[in-house]
């Protein structure tokens, strides 16, 4: 998918330099005070034997419960719209 060609319906400037994440699966974990949703990468690993996949991350966002709700209701509805 091409950044400039992102469907977004509000009024948010995007940096056309901006990095662009991919994400394979996602993890998520918390405490009481926030939610922590974190980008998983698939990744196949040979060490000249055996070829193994695994699972990598170096991105997680940190987010208080009420954006995480806010979160779910807007991929709840984009999925439900764009079926």
């Amino acid at each position: 998918m091409n950044d400039k060609n992102v469907g977004i319906k509000s009024k948010i400037n995007i940096d056309e330099d901006s990095e662009v994440v991919y994400a394979s699966s996602f993890g998520v974990g918390g405490n009481n005070e926030e939610i922590r949703l974190i980008v998983i990468n698939n990744k196949l690993v040979n060490d000249g034997e055996d070829i193994e996949l695994i699972n990598e991350s170096d991105l997680q966002i940190v987010m208080n419960y009420s954006t995480a709700i806010k979160l779910n209701k807007l991929l709840n509805k984009y999925i439900a719209q764009n079926k």
